[in-house]
C-alpha cells in the first residue's frame, strides 16, 4: 500500500499523518503551530514529516493550511493566523523533505475528506465548515472542487456580517468569523464570566479564577456535560452559523452541509441551532428542500486526511 504524509497547519494546532489512497491513517501527531514564524511553521511541519515518514516511507505530502492559497496551487497568500504572506510553503517543503507537496485551504481539503470519505460520500456536491479558531468553508460542486478564479473560493468566515463590527484577524471588521467560531464562543464566555452573573460561576471556577484560561474547548466541554449556560453560549453560535450558511446555501445549493472544527465536538447542541436558523433564513425555507446539516465524520484529522488525499491524486 502507498502512502502519502498529510499535514494540517492550524492557527492552534499542527496535525500530521500516513495516509492512504482511500483515506485511511495509519498513525498521526499533533503538535502546536509557532503562529508568529513563517520558517519556525516550515521547520515543525519538516519534523513531522520526517516523524511520521519512518515506519513507511511516503511517496508525497499533501497540506492543509488555514489560509489563502493563490492561484498555482503553491503558495499561501495570506494567512489571518499564521505568519504566511507570499510565502512559497510547496516549494520550501520540497526543498526540505525532497518529496513532492501539494498544499490546499485546510477548510476545502476537509470539504474534500468529508465528500470522500465521510459524511458527504455519495452526495455531488456540498458546503464543509470548519468552526475552529476561525471559520472557514470549503466547496464541492458536481464532484469537484470549487476553488474560483484565484484559488480563494469558499472562505464563508469573512462574509462582511455587522457593519464596523468586531476587529477580525483578516483586518476587515464584522465578518461573520468573529461572531461564529471557536474564537467568538471563548469572547463570548469571557464577557459572559466578566459579568458575575452567578451562572457563570462553573466557568470561572473551571478555569481556576483566571479568565484569561478560558477557552471555547473548555465551554464546550462543559456544554456538553450538561452546564446551561455553556448549553446557551453554543446555541448562539449555532444560531449566527446557521443564518450566516443561509447566504452560502442560497447561492450554492448544496446537497448538504457538513460542519466540522473543534467547536463541533458540541454536537446537537450547534447543530440543531444552526440547523433553525438556516431554514429560517433561507430564501423559500419552507418551500423548499433545505440541505441537512450533518456534523463532519472525519473529525479533527479531517484537513490532514482531504490534503493526503490530494496529494495521493497529484501524485498519480
Amino acid at each position: 500500500m502507498s502512502w502519502v504524509v498529510g499535514v494540517d497547519i492550524g492557527g492552534t494546532k499542527t496535525v500530521a499523518g500516513l495516509v492512504s489512497k482511500t483515506g485511511e491513517v495509519l498513525d498521526s501527531i499533533i503538535v502546536p503551530t509557532p503562529t508568529h514564524d513563517a520558517d519556525a511553521i516550515v521547520a515543525t511541519v519538516v519534523e513531522c514529516i520526517n516523524t511520521i515518514g519512518k515506519s513507511h516511507k511516503p511517496r508525497a505530502v499533501g497540506i492543509g493550511v488555514a489560509g489563502l492559497i493563490d492561484v498555482t496551487g503553491r503558495n499561501v497568500a495570506f494567512a489571518p493566523h499564521l505568519a504566511f504572506v507570499d510565502f512559497p510553503l510547496a516549494q520550501r517543503i520540497e526543498e526540505q523533505t525532497q518529496l513532492s507537496c501539494v498544499i490546499e485551504n485546510d477548510a476545502t481539503a476537509t470539504a474534500w475528506a468529508e465528500y470522500r470519505v465521510g459524511a458527504g460520500h455519495g452526495v455531488h456536491s456540498l458546503l464543509a465548515v470548519t468552526v475552529g479558531t476561525g471559520l472557514g468553508g470549503g466547496v464541492v460542486v458536481s464532484d469537484a472542487l470549487m476553488r474560483g478564479a484565484t484559488g480563494t473560493a469558499g472562505e464563508v468566515g469573512h462574509i462582511p456580517w455587522v457593519l464596523d463590527g468586531v476587529l477580525c484577524a483578516c483586518g476587515a471588521r464584522g465578518c461573520l468569523e468573529q461572531y461564529a467560531s471557536g474564537s467568538a464562543l471563548t469572547r463570548h464566555a469571557r464577557e459572559f464570566v466578566a459579568s458575575g452573573h452567578l451562572d457563570a460561576q462553573p466557568l470561572l471556577t473551571a478555569c481556576d479564577g483566571d479568565i484569561d484560561q478560558l477557552t471555547g474547548n473548555l465551554v464546550t466541554q462543559l456544554a456538553v456535560a450538561g452546564d446551561h449556560a455553556c448549553m446557551a453560549l453554543i446555541a448562539d453560535i449555532g444560531t449566527t452559523l446557521g443564518s450566516g450558511l443561509s447566504a452560502m446555501v442560497a447561492v450554492l445549493d448544496p446537497a448538504m452541509v457538513v460542519v466540522g472544527g473543534g467547536v463541533s465536538a458540541a454536537g446537537e447542541l450547534l447543530l440543531q441551532p444552526a440547523r433553525i436558523a438556516l431554514e429560517q433564513r433561507l430564501i423559500g425555507g419552507a418551500h423548499r428542500p433545505v440541505p441537512p446539516v450533518m456534523k463532519a465524520q472525519c473529525g479533527e484529522l479531517a484537513a490532514m486526511v482531504g490534503a493526503g488525499l490530494l496529494a495521493h491524486e497529484s501524485a498519480i
